[in-house]
């Protein structure tokens, strides 16, 4: 048997204890209600695009504390009504790229609404942080859970959902939600905070498993934190109490949404083992796609995305 066989059968047996404390979901329930407090303002604006058989907005909305988030949202020209759509979170320091980027799906009649992450692309970040910001957006507000990035961004995109819900052309229960990395952990958290879509497609997550992710991981935005501890090791405990709430561990068992994960055996940045301890702890309708031989660019190879767009539409 080849040795990569014995390390995915270790891998499917590894299943971590929790992390959460016992305000995890008091704490999240409260970020929920104070973001359905806020007006959504999703506003559109027609981008003119050379390919004349989609429609292309602007699309704006306002993210946590108000926050304007940007994104494209992309429609099929020849239909209008009950479209399926697929939100696409991008990942750590990239943005929502180019609009041709999306025709593989919009030619099947999904549309799309990509968004820029704050702090990324046209997304601005409004925060005010008043702790733990060292030039990445990892760390900014690292000591503080209610002012931390992630449950910003978190929120951010589970308002995603919340402006496609406005859109009567949207049939709201054919809803995907994909991203890699960055993205695929944001794809996490949001099918954890919002059993609305009906798939989920996370490709190689971070924030798994996060303080065994940062013993393995030799690159990536987590390498941050470790520079961080080197200077204020005062702050280690403080950080990793932080970091539990925004954990896709302790996030895991919430998702209702059918979901496939991606693991790549050689990723040093989004380490395997951390994913798996994450995808043993879903009991949603799941699946997991393992290459032994890849690494971190798992988004680029040919067959992946084929497969990819198979499964989209064979499930959405």
């Amino acid at each position: 048997m080849p040795y990569f066989e014995n390390q995915i059968k270790e891998y499917e047996t590894y299943k971590p204890l929790l992390t959460k404390t016992e305000d995890f979901h008091t704490f999240w329930e409260n970020t929920l209600n104070e973001s359905e407090r806020l007006p959504l303002q999703g506003t559109l604006e027609r981008e003119e695009y050379p390919i004349k058989q989609v429609d292309v907005y602007r699309v704006t909305y306002q993210g946590f504390g108000g926050t304007p988030i940007r994104g494209y949202y992309i429609l099929p020209k020849e239909t209008k009504e009950s479209l399926p759509c697929i939100v696409i979170y991008h990942g750590y320091g990239m943005d929502k790229g180019s609009i041709s980027d999306y025709m593989k799906w919009v030619i099947q009649g999904i549309a799309v609404l990509a968004i820029d992450n704050r702090g990324h692309g046209e997304s601005s970040d409004d925060s005010g942080y008043m702790t733990g910001t060292n030039g990445t957006w990892v760390l900014n507000g690292i000591l503080d859970k209610d002012e931390y990035y992630y449950r910003k961004v978190y929120i951010d995109s589970k308002r995603a959902i919340d402006f496609l819900f406005s859109r009567p052309e949207i049939d709201k229960s054919r809803i995907c939600i994909y991203g890699g990395s960055m993205g695929g952990g944001i794809a996490l958290a949001v099918a954890a905070l919002d059993n609305r879509p009906k798939l989920a497609i996370a490709d190689v997550p971070n924030m798994c498993n996060i303080e065994l992710a940062i013993q393995l991981k030799l690159g990536g935005s987590l390498l941050s934190l470790e520079s961080y501890f080197a200077r204020y090791p005062e702050k280690v405990h403080q950080v990793f109490q932080n970091l539990t709430y925004f954990d896709n561990l302790n996030f895991a068992s919430m998702i209702k949404s059918k979901i496939r994960v991606t693991v790549a055996l050689k990723d040093i940045v989004c380490p395997p083992q951390g994913i798996f301890g994450v995808y043993n702890h879903i009991q949603a309708d799941k699946s997991v796609v393992v290459y032994p031989f890849t690494g971190h660019n798992v988004g680029s190879i040919s067959s992946h995305l084929d497969d990819t767009i198979s499964y989209v539409s064979e499930n959405l």
